[in-house]
């Protein structure tokens, strides 16, 4: 199979939510009836979207992250399930089997698109070198990968939608747009994607657009990603994915201070909500739009709209508003 044109996937818009692994995992100990109220109650207030992990576990019909349960009845509740593909024995891209070399990809491809799911991304916020197996983000090696699996994945299931790892926010573009440490800005290292060959193998471009301290309409000179969007959008029109599909996995603002977090004021994440989506709306291409957290878990900076004790949180009405429109 040869790359398909960039922009294969028509642009979708929504709310998402990505619960976080921890909270995902306290779903996945719940009685069928228990993790289909949670995610009624997503619905219930406007979410569309969930994203979940699915995680290979070192065999071709396995997987670890969320539980079959837990996929089920999110989408028995009305979500759509957006997936991240993972590896839960070596930080990918090293394993033989996150790269499909013992037909595990082809396996969970066509047993999640069976249940009507068809977005699929690759990986977790790649250009951090702690993703890494050997410590250090790896462009080059991330554009390969994307060239083994994308045909794969769209071989098992031709409705794909192929989402690069959502970028995470750190530092600021440089000259030559090299690592920083082991590290790399977000636009740098798609960039690197590109010159690394990774135009035509993927769907969607993919932002986890954290701004926090600041808010998410202040400019900062850099570190902020949504105030410095035209440049990934000059990046992309370089390679002729101009149009194509952004989609944003992860946002939000750390309400607590466990887990190392700073802890920001339940109104700055409401005004972080509230301007995270007037950004979005700027940009017809941009969506579906995540927010990371549910509810909270006390150990991983509490992003969620709800408290440990589930208990709302007023960023719940502001979302739940904001979804309504």
């Amino acid at each position: 199979m040869t790359a398909t044109t960039a922009a294969a996937s028509g642009i979708v818009h929504g709310k998402g939510i990505s619960p976080g692994g921890l909270y995902e995992s306290e779903i996945n100990t719940m009685s069928a009836s228990g993790a289909r109220s949670v995610f009624q109650d997503m619905r219930s207030a406007g979410v569309q979207w969930v994203r979940l992990d699915y995680n290979y576990a070192g065999n071709p019909t396995g997987h670890g992250g969320a539980s079959d349960q837990t996929i089920t009845q999110a989408r028995m509740a009305g979500l759509d399930v957006e997936v991240i593909f993972g590896d839960g024995t070596a930080s990918m891209p090293e394993s033989a089997g996150y790269s499909a070399q013992n037909g595990w990809m082809t396996y969970s491809v066509r047993r999640l698109a069976a249940g009507g799911i068809h977005d699929f991304e690759i990986g977790n916020e790649v250009n951090l070198g702690w993703t890494w197996a050997g410590g250090h983000a790896n462009p080059a090696a991330y554009a390969g990968l994307l060239r083994t699996v994308y045909p794969i994945i769209h071989q098992a299931d031709p409705q794909a939608t192929v989402l690069m790892a959502g970028m995470a926010p750190f530092g600021r573009q440089v000259s030559g747009s090299g690592p920083q440490g082991n590290d790399y800005n977000p636009i740098d290292f798609i960039r690197q994607m590109y010159w690394n060959g990774a135009a035509g193998w993927f769907d969607a471009v993919n932002l986890h657009p954290y701004t926090y301290p600041v808010m998410p309409m202040t400019a900062d000179g850099g570190y902020n990603l949504l105030s410095v969007l035209p440049d990934l959008l000059a990046v992309m029109r370089q390679y002729g994915d101009g149009s194509m599909p952004i989609w944003w996995t992860e946002s939000g603002m750390p309400t607590g201070s466990d887990g190392n977090y700073p802890a920001f004021s339940v109104a700055q994440q409401q005004e972080t909500i509230k301007e995270l989506y007037q950004i979005a709306a700027q940009y017809p291409q941009v969506g579906p739009v995540f927010l990371y957290g549910w509810q909270d878990d006390g150990q991983d900076g509490d992003f969620g709209l709800y408290t440990w004790s589930h208990q709302r949180k007023a960023s719940f009405d502001t979302f739940a508003g904001i979804a309504a429109q």
